[in-house]
């Protein structure tokens, strides 16, 4: 009789286990990241009695929660793919929203007014009107080059921003993980039950893949040493190696813009390793700034620089629209007291090409006075309108790539680019969600929750652990029967 209460009582406490699993694995149905547990029953070594092989009853071996380490490697590489595209989708839509020439008149449409000014004016020479036109256009042009350049330099320090604070969250997850490397080792070493410390565990990787393709392995001890691709190890065992960061003086195309790179925070500053991160949001990121953005903006600056400049070698041959002094020889004075008469630039000049689209400007000659605006290739010659035209036609002459390209077709082909990148960006962005949606559902199968089959488990328990009781009851009985017997 003492044998059948042992007996129910192992039953008794191994229902009583895996009716308190079932109602974990139901109150965590719907918590993201929760692998299913599942309590593993054996039966107690038997006993041999007269020759006959008794059983003992039931205990719980352990507690084990549904996982398949593929399925989930293929989370993580999916959800840094997703990360990648989604990431430089955003990005990129900003970039193209800079151009976007459909709601407002872009930097293509002021170009082409400003040159066709400048064939109004060739018919009209004299008129101060069309003159005032020819400047204010200009000074579109510029106001456009100006906005642009900004815009462009906001989104870069914006980018800036967002890699130094996504060291920021992968630094903690490589503290909590190492935290739990510990812990796991400890609880699993006393036999304790450590599903949801690992399921903790994978959810901070599964953070980290939304910033980089991460490379993980568990050795023996159940720690876990985790890696970015193509850059080094983040945890090794319970000691992570953390990221810092800081400003450059910039890259020798942009030096007013300084550039934020990762280094890893016990070791030399010189060492970055911001270009060898692999995708998820970082990865796209550091790709964006000094990919696409890098040459947008360098392709800018050239078409301001060659506008200006080609502009000003035009301009400079003219003579102003007013009357110009003759010297003893003949020829025009270069200067009369309101300053020079020939060899005005239209546009400041530029030194160099890096920043040129934030500072080109209208020179101040042509600011102070419309006169100083050359249609005229010689002196006193007021229909004279060959400077002009010759200005109207740089808008299709190929004056660059070495004679085979226009300002605009180089700024279309720029803009273009960024239309084909977003356009590429978005389609990867849907078939990278579509890959990320199968693989959480096939997760969700593997080691996600069932309530119908949860409920129908804790029905089984119940009855399981009803019996168990009963069991216990009878024994009781039993023996009270035996001792009233004895009595």
């Amino acid at each position: 009789m003492s044998d059948m209460l042992n007996i129910g009582t192992s039953g008794l406490f191994a229902s009583k286990q895996a009716l308190e699993t079932t109602g974990h694995n139901l109150s965590n149905a719907n918590t993201e990241g929760y692998s299913r547990q599942t309590v593993n029953q054996v039966t107690n070594p038997p006993l041999i009695r007269k020759g006959i092989v008794q059983g003992t009853g039931v205990k719980v071996a352990s507690i084990t929660r549904s996982h398949d380490p593929f399925i989930e490697k293929r989370l993580n590489a999916n959800i840094s793919r997703f990360n990648t595209f989604d990431e430089r989708n955003m990005q990129l839509e900003q970039v193209e929203n800079i151009f976007n020439e459909i709601d407002n008149d872009g930097l293509d449409k002021l170009l082409g007014r400003f040159y066709n000014s400048f064939r109004e004016l060739a018919n009209q020479p004299e008129n101060e009107t069309i003159r005032s036109i020819v400047r204010d256009n200009a000074g579109l042009v510029v106001q456009d080059f100006h906005r642009i350049s900004e815009t462009l330099e906001k989104i870069t320090e914006n980018i800036n921003r967002k890699i130094e604070t996504t060291i920021t969250d992968v630094n903690s997850c490589s503290d909590a993980i190492s935290v739990l490397n510990t812990k796991i080792k400890e609880l699993e070493a006393s036999g304790g039950e450590t599903g949801d410390l690992r399921d903790e565990r994978d959810r901070h990787i599964r953070n980290l893949s939304e910033y980089f393709a991460v490379n993980y392995y568990e050795d023996e001890g159940g720690k876990m040493t985790i890696s970015a691709q193509n850059v080094g190890t983040l945890v090794s065992a319970g000691v992570p190696q953390h990221l810092t960061g800081g400003f450059t003086s910039g890259d020798g195309t942009h030096l007013d813009v300084g550039r934020y790179e990762i280094f890893y925070k016990e070791r030399s500053a010189a060492n970055f390793i911001t270009n060898r991160f692999i995708g998820g949001k970082l990865g796209a990121l550091v790709n964006l700034r000094d990919g696409l953005l890098k040459h947008t903006r360098t392709s800018i600056d050239n078409l301001a620089y060659d506008f200006s400049k080609t502009v000003n070698a035009v301009h400079r041959r003219g003579f102003v629209n007013r009357d110009v002094k003759l010297d003893e020889t003949g020829s025009p004075k270069l200067a009369d007291a309101n300053g020079p008469t020939t060899g005005l630039n239209f546009f400041g000049e530029i030194d160099t090409r890096a920043n040129a689209a934030s500072t080109i400007a209208i020179s101040d000659e042509v600011l102070k006075d419309l006169s100083n605006i050359a249609t005229a290739l010689t002196p006193n010659a007021p229909g004279d309108n060959r400077v002009a035209i010759a200005i109207s036609k740089l808008q299709h002459e190929k004056i660059l790539d070495n004679g085979q390209t226009t300002l605009e077709e180089k700024y279309l082909q720029t803009i273009g680019n960024i239309g084909l990148e977003t356009g590429k960006a978005k389609l990867d962005t849907e078939q990278s969600e579509g890959l990320l949606a199968m693989t959480k559902s096939l997760r969700e199968k593997t080691a996600g929750v069932s309530i119908d089959e949860e409920a129908a488990n804790m029905l089984k328990y119940q009855h399981a652990y009803e019996a168990s009781a009963k069991l216990m009851s009878t024994a009781s009985k039993m023996f009270d029967t035996v001792i009233g017997i004895m009595r």
